[in-house]
């Protein structure tokens, strides 16, 4: 419903005092001009309400499915479906999680029947799926006397793709994949111990892990035990979620560092010709198979695309849970876990789970590096190396001594902090490595 503006509301108390001063003085030509000013309000009331809901607008997003931190530009089709010419416009598109700042633009008027298209780009953008409401626009006639404000479009639903970095080699499955050999001219195929295949001679660059030494022993050469997975086994990647341990503010959190985090490290896994399970700790915990192919790969970016850190219940549950239900997951394939969490029961809980038998790595994103005041990029490093030799690190002597205490029972620990090279963290071949095998030749 329209309503006068301040301008309107103004010429009706010009209006008003002309009719009284009319009726003190007596002389009519005074009515006249206070039933003019009272027409114009009335006039231009009427424009509004006839022509500002005939104005129709359409959203779109290109792409339709932006990546994080992408600028992508949105489209507004205006149609003024009314004979009439359109009141002046002024369009606002309310951008609630996608973006910082919403968007709030002048369009004008539109002539009878006349459409118009605008583009403009939208700042970063955060990951998730994102529902946006409708558009309103504020309608004005000509002279600013009357205003009316309402929706002109239906909600869009946006989906926003995490960031993830691809990887060559991941510190965490060294075993996995495509490797190179220290000069990295060529491409030797790693694999994955499960099963006992057979011993052969060491090709460099494969890992020292599986060397049999009694058969270095007799021949004299280093021998490799061959192994390989069982058919259709998967690696096992599990996100934490806790609502508690959330620490930042958006973009800059523990949990989208989580996200990108397991998203680089699934995506190796998949591009390595295996499966993925994500394991998904939210306030309804899922569960995704994820195929090694294309589909696999889009599946693996909607889940993240999706997944909110609103778990209530904290990580040591879903482990629990693993631990009770999934017995056989533990034993058959790896499981990687990604967490904003970290405590001395969830440690007691992963050392048990290392004790029944569970491959279990743990990727540990340093919430305390998101705190306001500390600097990026502090604590890039792996937990079980002295104190002595993490200049600069934000872990706490906690977190430290629960990292070394995971690391000693056999569980290989990684910690990321805001600020981190991805690649330089993960990645299983650093740069210096061809320097050290060309000094070693």
């Amino acid at each position: 419903m329209p309503h006068p503006t301040v301008r309107g509301y103004v010429l009706l108390g010009v209006a008003a005092a002309t009719y009284l001063a009319a009726r003190l003085v007596g002389t009519w030509e005074l009515y006249l001009f206070a039933f003019a000013f009272l027409a114009i309000v009335v006039l231009a009331w009427l424009s509004v309400a006839a022509t500002g809901r005939r104005i129709r607008a359409t959203r779109t997003i290109t792409p339709e499915q932006p990546v994080a931190g992408d600028e992508p530009e949105m489209s507004f089709s205006l149609k003024n479906a009314s004979f009439l010419p359109g009141p002046e416009l002024t369009l606002r598109s309310p951008l609630v999680g996608l973006s910082t700042d919403d968007l709030e633009f002048e369009v004008g008027s539109l002539a009878p029947r006349g459409e118009r298209a605008i583009k403009t780009h939208v700042a970063r953008v955060n990951r998730g799926v994102h529902v946006l409401p409708a558009t309103e626009a504020r309608a004005e006639d000509p002279m600013g006397i009357a205003r009316s404000v309402h929706k002109v479009s239906d909600t869009l639903v946006v989906t926003v793709l995490p960031r993830i970095t691809p990887l060559d080699s991941c510190a965490l499955f060294p075993d996995l994949g495509l490797k190179h050999d220290w000069s990295g001219r060529h491409g030797l195929r790693a694999f994955g111990a499960s099963e006992f295949r057979g011993v052969r001679p060491h090709q460099p660059g494969e890992p020292l892990s599986h060397i049999d030494w009694k058969s270095t022993a007799k021949t004299g050469i280093l021998m490799l035990r061959e192994m390989e997975e069982p058919a259709g086994a998967d690696v096992t990647m599990l996100l934490d979620g806790t609502a508690a341990r959330l620490v930042g503010r958006l973009p800059e959190t523990n949990f989208e560092l989580a996200v990108r985090a397991v998203g680089s490290v699934a995506d190796y896994v998949l591009r390595s010709h295996r499966g993925v399970s994500l394991l998904c700790h939210e306030r309804n915990w899922r569960q995704v198979r994820l195929t090694a192919d294309g589909g696999g790969r889009r599946a693996l970016l909607q889940v993240l695309a999706e997944t909110r850190p609103d778990a209530a219940a904290p990580l040591v549950s879903a482990l629990r849970r693993l631990r009770k239900d999934g017995s056989y997951q533990l034993r058959a394939q790896s499981i990687t876990l990604v967490g904003i969490s970290l405590d001395q029961e969830l440690a007691s809980t992963l050392i048990r789970l290392r004790e029944d038998g569970g491959r279990l790595a743990f990727l540990y994103i340093d919430g305390t590096s998101f705190a306001p005041g500390v600097a990026e990029g502090s604590s890039a490093l792996l937990p079980f190396l002295p104190a002595a030799q993490q200049p600069g690190t934000t872990l706490s002597t906690e977190d430290r001594s629960l990292l070394l205490s995971l690391s000693a029972a056999g569980i290989p620990c990684l910690t990321i902090a805001r600020g981190d090279d991805l690649v330089r963290t993960l990645t299983l071949w650093r740069p210096g490595h061809t320097g050290r095998a060309a000094a070693a030749k």
